[in-house]
Order: C-alpha cells, then structure tokens, then sequence
C-alpha cells in the first residue's frame, strides 16, 4: 500500500485528499455513534422509569412507616397513601392477617420521552406487608415486594401474581 500516484505529499492535492479522508472518518464515527445512542434511547429511559417507580414505592413505604406508627393502619390512611393516578391502578387490595396488613397496589413510574414521544411510563404492581407495633415502643416494619412479572407487567396487580425476589425491607 504505497501513495496513489497522482497524489504527492507536501503539495495542495495531498492536503486536500488527507483532509477528505480525516472528515469522512470522523463522519463516520459520528454516525455510529448516533447510531448506538439512538439504540439504546429506549432502554435508558424504561430505566429511569423503572427507578422513578422504586422511588415512588420507598416513599410509600416512609408514608405507611409514619401512618402507622400510633399502632393502628385503618383503610382511609392506606387509600390516602395510594391515590389512583393514571394509567396505574393505585390501590388495588388490602389484606389483613392478625395485626399485619398486606396492601397490593399498582404504581407508576415516568422517564423521559424518546424521539417523538414526551414522556415514557411504566406501571408495576407491589405488596407492602405493614406490622405495626402496637406497645409503641419501636416504629412499625414495612416490607416491599415486586410483584409484576417482566413480561406481563399489567396482569401482576389483577391477579396479585408470584412475587419476585425483589425486596426493600425498612430499617
């Protein structure tokens, strides 16, 4: 691979050839680069969905850790907690076994928007197990379980499906 014949460095032809080889390469790279940004656009944002989502559950959790710390979670402190917002379901069951009580609830998450869209959302189903104290003398337990399944996010919160192995205890 030697010099093209007609092209003879140092002189204003193989200037402007180098110079056309350097723009095309760095052409090049800039289109694949936006080529792979643009690909993974839409896994970055289900991402912060995702973890909008976990947010939104924790704070949750803070909520019901403080709404229950007089020992006693009645309906209406857990509905204010889980207020519907759309398209989630919000509150969807409350389960009471002795004094804990097993709130199942659909939640939102919002990332941001790819390409033409403005927004991305992603809803999930959670458990949280609440046992609060009633002698007062600690604050009440409040555990966090993903209930939705990755392929069918939607039918975890009808049908309350096999929870994941995804826990957030508090403490």
């Amino acid at each position: 691979m030697g010099r093209l014949d007609g092209v003879r460095s140092g002189t204003a032809g193989g200037c402007l050839f180098n110079g056309c080889l350097a723009v095309l390469v760095l052409l090049l790279v800039c289109v694949i680069g936006l080529r792979i940004w643009a690909a993974t656009a839409d896994d970055r944002a289900e991402g912060e969905a995702r973890a909008d989502m976990r947010s939104g559950a924790e704070s949750r959790q803070e909520k019901l850790v403080g709404a229950a710390a007089d020992g006693v979670l009645d309906d209406s402190e857990i509905a204010r907690v889980f207020p519907q917002e759309k398209p989630d379901q919000g509150l969807v069951r409350i389960e009471r076994h002795g004094p804990a009580v097993t709130v199942t609830a659909g939640l939102l998450g919002v990332g941001p928007g790819v390409f033409l869209t403005s927004e991305t959302m992603m809803t999930g189903c959670f458990t949280f197990t609440v046992t609060p104290d009633r002698r007062g003398h600690r604050s009440p337990e409040v555990t966090i379980r993903e209930l939705a399944v990755e392929n069918e996010p939607q039918s975890a919160c009808t049908t309350a499906g096999v929870p994941s192995p995804s826990l957030f205890p508090s403490h």
